[in-house]
């Protein structure tokens, strides 16, 4: 109990109730109180509600040394990200990419499922990369160049390591086919300056009214996981725009253009046959 650890007599029921409705009252006075309120009850009567809580129960558990509120906010970042998709396959898509994860201990699934909506807003294509290393998901993230040709960048997002949105970028690059691309390893916990806990007590709460609260505090808490990974990704993608997007194709000679534009059909090719795969396995 917070008020044993602190030496404070412990409060009545009537104390308990009594100094939560004074903390929420001083909470509706922040704009972001009533932007929370609207989003936490508009959740609970969208008719996507239901097809979105049954996408939520198929997200696999969280590793054991995750904290005891991620489960929550995984869920709810995953639910807010799949209010802004306009189609269930998308949903699906998201939920398949996030059960890629060995392990997961819910900060590298809350990054990438904070992102997906933007990058399809981009036109952007994600497919999931299997790894081995615990806790953590790798993601390829293609689309279609000017002149056909696709391009594609992998993400590495690791739940061990922190990540802050002045973390500089230090990406390594790799060569597949006639493709030059960009690796960016990125951390996820952190990204938020304040931890669960010290986010409870702005709210003048202690552990026997968190579980009471948990629903409500996990909406306002997502919100600033989202926007801070939103910020993060276009970091990124500054980054990308600044490389101009490249493919390099010096390491093949001017005799072989001709062979060079065979290959870009054939990626073309592979990308078609993967989303064609992915559409079957989504129906």
């Amino acid at each position: 109990m917070a008020n044993q650890q602190r030496n404070l007599a412990p409060e009545s029921i009537f104390q308990r109730f009594w100094t939560s409705v004074i903390a929420f009252l001083n909470q509706l006075r922040e704009r972001e109180t009533w932007q929370t309120l609207w989003h936490w009850g508009l959740w609970r009567v969208i008719p996507k509600r239901r097809r979105i809580l049954k996408r939520i129960q198929e997200l696999q558990p969280l590793h054991a040394n995750a904290p005891p509120e991620m489960r929550a906010l995984r869920d709810e970042v995953f639910s807010k990200s799949c209010l802004e998709l306009k189609r269930p396959e998308q949903e699906q898509i998201l939920l398949d990419t996030l059960t890629h994860v060995h392990q997961p201990l819910g900060f590298e699934q809350i990054f990438f499922a904070a992102i997906y909506p933007i990058l399809l807003k981009r036109d952007m294509v994600v497919i999931p990369m299997t790894t081995e290393t615990p806790h953590r998901l790798d993601v390829e993230i293609g689309y279609l160049g000017h002149n056909e040709d696709y391009f594609f960048w992998v993400l590495e997002i690791d739940s061990t390591k922190r990540l802050t949105l002045n973390t500089p970028l230090n990406p390594r690059f790799e060569v597949r086919d006639d493709k030059r691309y960009t690796i960016y390893s990125l951390g996820s916990s952190g990204l938020v300056d304040t931890d669960f806990a010290e986010y409870a007590e702005q709210w003048l709460l202690d552990s026997p009214r968190l579980t009471i609260a948990l629903p409500l505090l996990a909406a306002a808490y997502a919100d600033q996981w989202i926007l801070n990974a939103r910020l993060y990704l276009a970091h990124i993608l500054t980054d990308l725009k600044k490389r101009n997007y490249k493919v390099t194709a010096t390491v093949i000679p001017d005799f072989e253009r001709e062979r060079l534009s065979l290959l870009r059909r054939l990626s073309l090719d592979r990308l078609r046959k993967r989303q064609l795969l992915s559409e079957r396995r989504n129906r």
